[in-house]
């Protein structure tokens, strides 16, 4: 009956985006989405009269998931989040010129399916947080904005901030996030990186050089959150979970192309992954570092925002401690494949993670296989149906799940939903 069920909610979508009107435009320029984490989140009409005193957005997406064969085991899975945010422009509400202020916060449930189903390093869902149910101050900001310089301090998603190119949007595999090394890194006690669902007190300074060049840095509480503690948003500074300090250099030669290199390193302490001390206890270090490098520019242009972009993202990381030491993804994505649906968005796209020396080591040491990368495959159509609709079916293919050979490789159906309204005054 679940198969049935997620089959008979494909079929009304697929009705619903075949019999829809026609949408309007969209903004093609880079950038991210961070709504309840979800990447591909749509945004509001442009208003030509600029940003209004403050905007109310809620949001409802829901996902339905069948993992028709591989993994950890078949079966569907439903996952559900209801996201509030809330914009405040300081000129127009308070006379402060080139500030804002930004809230956000969300309630999110179902079955954990990377966990229960799936079991891949690389995250198939944008909505899934490993919990059943959570409640998570997400974001609260104030961004002020003087002259070149923007300057941001409070709890927020880095993944918003850096390493982002707006054809990755499109797609929900964590392997697509920004790069699959930094999006791993952390993971040993501290929560990975500030990012969807646990977010840290930071400060991040963006410097625009010119109309091609600009630079940003950022310093965060190394700890997202209370790993003890997940229904809570806590900022916890200490030695053991030290600071994370991220920059980038970003160049934007023409329209619809960006190339950008990042660099990041924790302060905190970590396991390694394959060394002992004389006791035979696992060694400890203090800092885990690693990198990115990527571009995304527009390969074929219809008119206006429609066209075909690509992207190509790579990330290197610390061998001692992380599982995940480098990664590459690329893909394209199509804008408005069809006349009368200038805003669609059709995309495919492959993620590749790979798993390091030492981590091998330590599991071939602990009798398991291993192997030396996961490779996700990634097809997906969004469509939006008006301005509070959008409908995104989506397929998965992965390989190697976790690194594990001895795991069947993965089949994965999605079907994404995301109702929203914004309320300007």
């Amino acid at each position: 009956m679940a198969h049935n069920g997620f089959y008979s909610v494909s079929a009304v979508a697929i009705m619903a985006i075949c019999l829809s009107s026609p949408v309007y435009p969209q903004d093609a320029s880079s950038g991210a989405s961070s709504s309840g984490g979800a990447r591909a989140g749509a945004q509001a009409p442009s208003n030509n009269a600029g940003p209004p005193a403050y905007q109310l957005k809620l949001q409802y997406t829901g996902e339905v998931w069948d993992n028709a064969s591989g993994g950890i085991k078949t079966g569907t899975n439903s996952q559900q989040n209801f996201d509030a945010s809330l914009k405040v422009d300081t000129q127009k509400a308070f006379g402060w010129q080139g500030g804002r202020f930004f809230i956000e916060g969300f309630y999110n449930n179902g079955i954990p399916l990377n966990d229960t189903y799936i079991g891949a390093a690389q995250d198939p869902s944008v909505l899934d947080t490993g919990q059943r149910n959570l409640v998570r101050l997400y974001q609260a900001y104030f961004d002020q904005r003087i002259g070149n310089t923007d300057v941001l301090f409070g709890i927020f998603d880095l993944e918003s901030q850096f390493g982002i190119t707006r054809p990755m949007d499109t797609f929900f595999n964590g392997a697509f996030a920004w790069t699959t090394t930094l999006d791993a890194s952390g993971q040993q006690g501290l929560n990975g990186p500030s990012t969807y669902p646990n977010t840290s007190l930071g400060l991040r300074i963006r410097q625009r050089i010119d109309d091609h060049w600009s630079i940003q840095a950022a310093v965060l509480n190394g700890m997202a959150d209370n790993v003890a503690s997940p229904q809570s948003t806590d900022v916890l500074i200490n030695r053991n979970n030290g600071a994370l300090l991220i920059g980038e250099v970003d160049y934007t030669p023409i329209p619809h192309t960006k190339i950008f290199t990042g660099y990041w390193a924790y302060t905190g302490r970590f396991d390694t992954q394959n060394d002992f001390n004389p006791d035979g206890s696992v060694r400890q270090v203090f800092g885990s570092s690693g990198g990115y490098v990527g571009a995304a520019t527009r390969l074929y242009t219809i008119e206006g925002a429609r066209g075909l972009d690509g992207f190509v993202n790579i990330g290197f990381a610390d061998s001692r401690v992380n599982e995940v030491t480098h990664s590459v993804n690329f893909g394209l994505n199509f804008t408005g494949p069809f006349n009368g649906r200038p805003r669609d968005r059709l995309a495919f796209g492959v993620g590749i993670a790979g798993s390091g020396d030492p981590y091998q080591q330590a599991q071939i040491a602990l009798g398991n296989d291993v192997a030396q990368f996961e490779t996700a495959f990634e097809v997906t159509y969004r469509a939006e149906i008006n301005e509070w609709l959008t409908v995104q079916p989506n397929i998965q293919y992965i390989i190697h799940p976790g690194f594990d050979p001895t795991v069947k490789d993965d089949l994965l159906f999605g079907l994404h939903v995301e109702v929203r309204h914004i309320f300007n005054f």
